[in-house]
This record gives C-alpha cells, sequence and structure tokens, in this order.
C-alpha cells in the first residue's frame, strides 16, 4: 500500500555521506516468527504500525486501512487507524487489539479531516463519488500517520503524519507536507492544531519542500527527536532534527544535525544514515545503544542499525532476519518497525512487525521476536 507508493521507481543510489561506522554494537542471536496481529474481523489489510506505551496500554498507529464490509459512511477503505492493548507480554504474541467501531462494526478515521478536505473526499472518492463525479474522479487527500510519542508531563500524545493528494494509479500521488497531531486520551478525537497560521494550509508544521520528518521518532530528556528519510532510487538518505517536546508543535524550534551541530534550516542538514521512510529508532539498555530496524528498500530483509547518540554516528547496517516474502512476486515485505514499549530483560528481548501483503487490497502485520546478544 503505502511504502510501494513512496519508493517509486528504482534508479541510480545516492551515497550517503558519513553513514556506517562499523559494524553494530547490538547482534542478534535469533529471531522467532510469532505470526500475524489478530485485528477485528472487518479489517481486510492495514500497513503502518508505529506504536508507543501511553499509560498503561501499547498504542498502535496504521495507514491505509481497507474494510471487508463499508463502515457506516458507506466505505470500505479508511486513511487512518488505531488499536490498542493492555497486553505488554508479547513472548506469545499480542492479544485483546481493541479499537472503537461505528454502528455498523468498522473503524472510524483516526486523524480527522477538515472540512475542505472531507468535502472534496466526498466529491472525488468513495461509493457516493462513483455516482456524481465527473473530474478528478478517484483523487483523494490522504493522512498517513507516523510515529507516535508520549509526552509524560502533559499526559497527551504526539502523532506524526504526512499529508498527500493521492490518485488512481502506481505511484500517483503528491506529497502535500507533514505535522504533527495533538490526542489528548486515548478515547478522544486527535486535533491537527493549526501550527503556521499564515502558511497556504496551516495545519502542516513542515511543507512539501521541508524534510517530512515521518519515518521515526523518539523523546529523550525532553527533547524530541525525529527522522525524515525521502528515497531516491534503492537509497533512503535520512536526516534528523530536534526539538524541546514542549514546544514541537512550533515550526521555529525544530533544529537540523548539520556537521556536529544543530542548526534552524534544513538546506544545511546533512544524512546521518540510510534507513526506509518507515522505521524506528529507541534506546535499548542491554546494548547501551539507541537501536535503528527497519525493511531494507525493495527487499525482503529487516535491518538493524546501532548509535550512542540520536544523530550517531551510525553503525553499517546488519540483516537481522528475512521477512516472508508476498504471493505476489512483484511485492515486497516493508514497514518493519520495532516496538520499545515491549522489550523485555532491559532490551536483550526486542518485538518488530513488518507489513506483509497477502492479496488485493489485503494484508497481514507479522511480528517477530529478537533474542539480543
Amino acid at each position: 500500500m503505502r511504502y510501494r507508493r513512496r519508493m517509486g521507481a528504482a534508479g541510480v543510489a545516492l551515497l550517503c555521506a558519513g553513514c556506517g561506522a562499523g559494524a553494530p554494537e547490538a547482534g542478534v542471536r535469533a529471531a522467532r516468527d510469532l505470526g500475524r496481529l489478530a485485528f477485528e474481523p472487518v479489517i481486510r489489510g492495514r500497513d503502518g504500525g508505529y506504536s508507543a506505551r501511553w499509560g498503561d496500554r501499547s498504542v498502535w498507529v496504521f495507514g491505509d486501512t481497507t474494510l471487508e464490509a463499508p463502515g457506516s459512511d458507506g466505505s470500505n477503505w479508511r486513511s487512518s487507524t488505531f488499536c490498542s492493548t493492555d497486553d505488554l507480554d508479547a513472548s506469545n504474541g499480542l492479544s485483546s487489539l481493541a479499537e472503537p467501531l461505528d454502528a455498523a462494526g468498522a473503524p472510524g478515521e483516526l486523524l480527522p479531516f477538515t472540512d475542505e478536505e472531507l468535502a472534496f473526499n466526498l466529491a472525488h472518492f468513495g461509493p457516493q463519488a462513483e455516482r456524481t463525479c465527473k473530474e478528478d474522479c478517484g483523487a483523494r487527500y490522504a493522512l498517513w500517520p507516523g510515529p507516535i510519542v508520549a509526552d509524560e508531563a502533559t499526559g497527551r500524545a504526539l502523532v506524526f503524519y504526512s499529508k498527500l493528494m493521492a490518485r488512481p494509479g502506481a505511484f500517483n500521488f503528491d506529497a502535500l507536507g507533514s505535522s504533527i497531531a495533538i490526542w489528548e486520551r486515548l478515547d478522544g478525537p486527535l486535533e491537527r492544531p493549526e501550527v503556521r497560521p499564515d502558511a497556504t494550509d496551516p495545519t502542516l508544521l513542515f511543507g512539501a519542500d521541508e524534510p517530512p520528518l515521518t519515518a521515526a521518532a523518539l523523546v529523550r530528556n525532553g527533547t524530541l527527536y525525529a527522522y525524515a528519510c525521502a528515497c531516491s532510487g534503492l537509497t533512503c538518505p535520512c536526516l534528523v532534527a530536534r526539538a524541546p517536546l514542549a514546544e514541537a508543535t512550533e515550526r521555529g524550534a525544530w533544529r537540523f544535525f548539520s556537521d556536529g551541530s544543530w542548526v534552524e534550516g534544513h538546506g544545511e542538514a546533512e544524512p546521518i544514515m540510510a534507513g526506509a521512510p518507515m522505521m524506528s529508532v529507541h534506546w535499548n539498555e542491554h546494548a547501551r545503544r539507541y537501536i535503528a530496524l527497519y525493511s531494507k528498500p525493495v527487499s525482503s530483509e529487516i535491518s538493524l542499525r546501532t548509535a550512542p547518540a540520536p544523530e550517531g554516528p551510525w553503525s553499517d547496517s546488519a540483516v537481522v532476519f528475512t521477512a516472508e516474502s508476498p504471493p505476489n512476486p512483484e511485492a515486497w515485505p516493508y514497514a518493519g518497525l520495532g516496538h520499545a514499549e515491549l522489550a523485555r530483560e532491559g532490551g536483550r528481548v526486542e518485538y518488530v512487525t513488518y507489513f506483509r501483503e497477502t492479496g488485493f487490497l489485503e494484508g497481514e502485520i507479522r511480528l517477530v521476536e529478537l533474542e539480543l546478544e
């Protein structure tokens, strides 16, 4: 669904200057497949799967979600959904992945559309548009959630997201920018605040010409770090930026890493590693390092890097396991993500998921246990 669109056609790989500082300082002793995550029967497929501990629950967010039956609005499609569980022991898989459902037994949209976006989607995409649309039919605004982080000081969660204009056909979409949504409580709605009132789209913290800080995010000592990994060909050089967590929705608070310092302009930023548009970065106490986990682009390999700090220097990548291939030979597994809230024994045991297509607009998210050396 999502990652295949973001990659585009393969071309000449870019060099990632300064990336790769030797072998990772966290080897993997064994990998154990724990099967697919069990969602509500109405879920036909959903990709993404970023997660974080928020309160006493593990909260998961997903991008494009297809349904076996239409929801109360008559649509079989959602741009973003979520679920959560109080099961923090993933050693035998995860249970009780619960999510709110509408009267028809389908999940609603996690990220709310503005009135303008919703009106456009209703006129161009979905069952109603099939009867009335005259021009640009099948086009839609999409809001894809990325990393989720909890703010312990306020009790709320922040959800990074991308805004796109998607149209029918392979790779036919335009990235419009990225931002941060505010989630005050799990049983309440998300808010997309107007973070740049003077911009064309005031809800977007970063415009289409700025790095999309939606690849990975983490909080360390009151500072929020976020990564942007835009792909060119088979290489996805990653930039990292940071801001005080309390000022996360203020564009002027963000600084980008460049040559040992943090600078205001993203044009001066330098890649710190090659990763993926969807990945995870978190501290691992067992290794005493930050670890990055991601799907190697256009491959079934899940890779790992380590670093002493969020900005690096990051190690070379190492393959930690090979994901199960989809039945379609033209597809590949993607969205390899680590889940820090599920780690056991101080991080000696980590848990990773990835998305695997199983049919037309259908797929599964598989859970894998990693035992570190």
